[in-house]
């Protein structure tokens, strides 16, 4: 039932869709973009020696609800330099040690791990207990095939120069001042296309029709692409997903992408461009490759001659799992998240205002910072708890304090603003 629902309602889709963008290609459509569409993509996948079967009308059928979990990182480790699959033994320590959205830098199995105080004071996010993954069986330590070290290509000078400042304007302790400081993907808007893993609704659903096929994310998303070849439309309309052109060659469907907007710079959950690269100017190419009546390999070349010295392409198994179901994806929680972030920023900025009319803040747990560990021992007593660049203390409101240290002195405190007589068994 759910797949010829979607089947009608793309093919209903399809007809609108045609008619609006037969219009706006009518304008001009982009030359340059349409160039690129007529020449092969940068990099030719292994060939596959599986040949799916045929829809009613003749083309490969792809259709599915496919997923791709996996802990394989978008570049490969520098432990890995040089090797680019690994043995079963070595997948299995891999996973254990490197498994997505395990515990935070420096604490549990991340204990030994060298963190800033920054990242030894995150929180964290979920990890794996809140989760049940089917992992995609992959021995590869990249997910980029091209370059052949598994590394995003070298910046040109002027995109690392944006991207420098991009990262120094968001350096800690980060100053939140609008809704357009969070993700698309926060906002409950969009994610990026290409989609990379992320830890949950990672489901996608193939639905194909004559002419047409379609991209059901079960995050926000859903693209429609049209298989007839027509030109990109006019270089002046910008779209979340960009503008997509779809052909078969044999059985590998094909997908050329461009006219992408700039509002997904800031990067967020399932994005394959790192935060503060422009996606405005990408050309993209998608190769779906079935290799086997359950497993399609998505390839994705990605080009921008004014962001990277060279195009790049990463590789993404997907495994069909007829036992995921694509739900409604309510997106609401992260709109009072964000609510609450801008809240909490004022009131901070509020705080700080009131702190700097203080004659001395001597009293205050933010006078540890710059303090050796003697010197922390000497004003507050013994910790409660000392583990890698954290020590923990209790204070009279059965809330922690928790002191960083970096280099060997206090970098930071939570909280900073605390009054150090409340710090329980400390000395003043």
């Amino acid at each position: 039932m759910r797949y010829l629902a979607g089947a009608g309602i793309l093919a209903i889709l399809a007809v609108a869709y045609a008619i609006s963008d037969d219009a706006v290609s009518a304008q001009a459509g982009s030359s340059a973009a349409a160039a690129r569409f007529a020449t092969n993509p940068a990099f030719t996948p292994p060939p596959s020696t599986y040949t799916p079967p045929k829809t009613s009308w003749g083309d490969p059928d792809l259709t599915g609800t496919y997923d791709f979990m996996t802990f394989i990182r978008m570049e490969r480790p520098a432990e890995f330099a040089g090797k680019a699959v690994l043995t079963e033994a070595e997948l299995e320590e891999y996973r254990k040690r490197y498994e997505l959205n395990q515990d935070a830098c420096g604490v549990g199995t991340r204990a030994n791990e060298d963190c800033s105080a920054e990242e030894a004071a995150a929180v964290g996010a979920y990890n794996e207990f809140w989760d049940t993954r089917k992992w995609v069986k992959d021995l590869r330590t990249s997910l980029i095939v091209d370059p052949d070290n598994g590394r995003m290509p070298p910046l040109v000078p002027a995109a690392q120069q944006r991207l420098d400042a991009f990262r120094k304007g968001r350096a800690f302790p980060r100053v939140i001042n609008s809704w357009t400081d969070f993700p698309t993907v926060s906002r409950c808007i969009s994610e990026q296309t290409p989609n990379g893993p992320q830890m949950y609704n990672s489901g996608t659903m193939i639905v194909q029709s004559p002419g047409w096929v379609m991209l059901i994310r079960e995050r926000l998303d859903t693209r429609y692409i049209a298989l007839d070849r027509r030109t990109h439309i006019d270089d002046r309309v910008r779209l979340w997903h960009g503008h997509s052109v779809g052909r078969w060659e044999g059985s590998t469907l094909v997908v050329d992408t461009t006219n992408f907007n700039d509002r997904q710079i800031m990067g967020g959950v399932g994005s394959t461009i790192p935060a503060g690269i422009p996606l405005q100017n990408m050309h993209l190419v998608e190769q779906f490759v079935p290799i086997g009546p359950n497993m399609i390999h998505y390839y994705a070349t990605i080009e921008d001659p004014a962001v990277w010295t060279r195009p790049w392409t990463f590789m993404l198994p997907w495994q069909k799992d007829p036992e995921y179901v694509i739900y409604e994806y309510a997106c609401v929680e992260g709109n009072l998240s964000i609510e609450n972030s801008l809240r909490g920023a004022r009131l901070q900025e509020q705080r700080e205002a009131e702190l700097a009319k203080l004659r001395s803040r001597d009293h205050l747990t933010m006078s540890l910072i710059g303090r050796t560990a003697a010197a922390v021992r000497a004003r507050i007593g013994e910790p409660r708890d000392a583990s890698n660049l954290r020590w923990t203390y209790m204070t009279a409101s059965g809330n922690p304090l928790y002191v960083f240290f970096e280099n060997d002195v206090v970098k930071l405190v939570q909280p900073n603003d605390l009054d150090l007589a409340q710090v329980v068994g400390g000395r003043r």
